[in-house]
């Protein structure tokens, strides 16, 4: 279902969590909602090594991509607008945090694929990160059942033109559950006692999930008290995906390209993926990477390009875009999207859709 009202909300006074480090190459920050003390990422556009904003809009097509995405049924993480006066970049995307204390956590891809091959590095490697390896990798801790997941988001990809898919970029969430054996409560455990016990798990959770070197099983091996762990798995919600939908290119650049069909044409051909395919060195258009699913994972690649084409109408991709930035107030209207940026997102999307569901 769209979220058609992309929601804004403004987080000058809320509460910025400077402990932790989100990475990456965007200007970004952990926050707390003041009404309920959840955490959510805010996140502006890419900086230069001298933090210059690199490309302004680009927190727009990340917004864009999620309503884009939830639209034609993709698992996405939702972002919409924030507004801090007190940040360098003022306004940006916020999201939701995907984690929640030390009752989940979020393992990324790199994670996995260091895990499967210790000598890989993802920072020289680059050709390596091939689709092949990540099913390799996924397989070998069990959770080849991802394997539609990863195709899922290539798909997605293709529809938006998002080039930066890398191994920080995709994940799965793990919730640990603990349940105290049932023996201690028919003993009659003192209620003070039965306190200490739960006080104790809580610690032995906490040091877990700030910890990513702790083995699991390792620390509840040292923890005094019979209880069993139950472990579930979820692939994340499609999330950082705003390298895409011409987030690139200058204002004049946009101008041409809206009022000429060749260079879209050209813009949209020549789109790559960051997800390489094993044998080929260099990286693999979208629409390449496509043709190789549906080679080799056809019935998977099939049911996802089938959804889009149940859903797909070009008029509600339209209005979504058009009406993306419509609850910005009227004294930021200098950070709306120019009309022009937006016909260009709007046909960018519409022709790669259009040139995706003729495969079928």
């Amino acid at each position: 279902m769209i979220k058609s009202t992309t929601q804004f909300t403004n987080i000058s006074e809320w509460h910025k969590n400077i402990h932790y480090s989100t990475g990456g190459t965007r200007s970004k920050y952990i926050t707390l909602n003041p009404d309920n003390n959840e955490e959510y990422f805010f996140k502006g556009s890419k900086e230069t090594a001298l933090r210059e904003i690199r490309y302004p809009t680009e927190f727009w097509s990340e917004i864009i991509s999620s309503k884009i995405g939830q639209y034609l049924g993709f698992p996405m993480l939702d972002y919409n607008i924030a507004y801090d006066s007190n940040h360098k970049q003022e306004i940006g995307c916020i999201s939701k945090s995907m984690v929640f204390g030390s009752q989940n956590k979020l393992t990324e891809g790199k994670t996995y694929l260091t895990g499967f091959n210790s000598k890989y590095n993802p920072d020289l490697d680059k050709k390596k990160y091939t689709f092949q390896f990540i099913c390799d990798a996924l397989e070998s801790f069990s959770l080849k059942n991802y394997i539609e997941n990863i195709i899922e988001i290539i798909v997605f990809d293709c529809v938006i033109g998002n080039s930066d898919r890398h191994q920080e970029n995709w994940g799965i969430i793990t919730t640990h559950k603990l349940i105290i054996e049932d023996k201690h409560i028919e003993q009659g455990l003192p209620r003070i006692k039965k306190r200490g016990l739960y006080r104790k798990l809580r610690r032995t959770i906490r040091r877990y999930f700030s910890d990513d070197n702790h083995d699991f099983n390792e620390i509840l091996n040292n923890v005094d008290i019979p209880f069993k762990s139950k472990i579930t798995h979820n692939f994340a919600p499609i999330y950082d995906s705003g390298c895409c939908l011409g987030r690139e290119h200058t204002d004049e650049k946009v101008l041409k390209m809206v009022n000429d069909s060749q260079m879209i044409e050209a813009y949209v051909r020549k789109g790559e993926s960051e997800i390489h395919w094993q044998g080929h060195l260099k990286k693999r258009k979208h629409f390449e990477l496509i043709e190789l699913l549906l080679d080799q994972y056809p019935n998977e690649t099939k049911k996802i390009i089938i959804r889009i084409k149940k859903v797909y109408n070009s008029e509600s991709i339209k209005e979504i875009i058009k009406n993306i930035d419509e609850n910005i107030p009227n004294d930021l209207i200098k950070f709306k999207l120019s009309e022009t940026r937006k016909q260009l997102m709007y046909k960018l999307v519409t022709l790669r859709i259009e040139k995706l569901t003729q495969y079928l």
